[in-house]
């Protein structure tokens, strides 16, 4: 009696970590913002480049990448959201923008693919600020052979001019 007592809890305890096991392991890409265009300013109209003159200020302030792994097929498709925050001077006008930025796959200095995507948001009148977040299409992956999904990365940026990548170097927390 006090033999088959001791048995149940095993058993349990034995069930428990074999579903432990079976648990969906995820193994994604590894997302991230490219920090010298992580933000863009955009001007007003025929104006230069100063702080005055700004029109708005667009930064990417995170990224989350959910995927599915087939080891039959060796492909990892991602999804990536991005979180953006856009801020203005306050106004008692409503406004839309949009602001290009991109997405790019790769592993060290290797390119894979570079998706242009195009931002639209909009300032509630009288709101100096608005928080976005876009969801990118499904991103394909083949993994090449002796890789794993996390030797590649989904990097995200502000396709910038270069008087914006300019404006951003001067008022850059970097020292030159």
């Amino acid at each position: 009696m006090s033999l088959r007592l001791f048995r149940l809890p095993v058993l349990a305890a034995a069930v428990l970590a074999a579903a432990g096991c079976s648990q969906k392991i995820v193994v994604c890409p590894i997302p991230a913002i490219l920090a010298d265009t992580a933000s863009v300013t955009v001007m007003r109209p025929g104006t230069t480049p100063d702080l005055a003159n700004e029109l708005y200020t667009v930064t990417m302030n995170g990224t989350e990448v959910d995927c599915v792994y087939n080891n039959t097929t060796q492909i990892v498709r991602a999804s990536m959201d991005i979180s953006f925050r856009a801020t203005r001077a306050p106004t008692s006008e409503a406004a839309t923008y949009s602001v290009p930025y991109f997405v790019v796959v790769h592993e060290g200095n290797k390119i894979y693919a570079k998706r242009p995507y195009n931002l639209r948001f909009t300032f509630a009148p009288g709101a100096a600020t608005a928080t976005i977040k876009q969801s990118q299409d499904d991103t394909r992956i083949r993994i090449e052979n002796g890789k794993l999904p996390w030797n590649y990365q989904l990097l995200a940026g502000f396709q910038l001019t270069p008087a914006q990548i300019d404006y951003n170097n001067k008022k850059s927390r970097y020292l030159p």
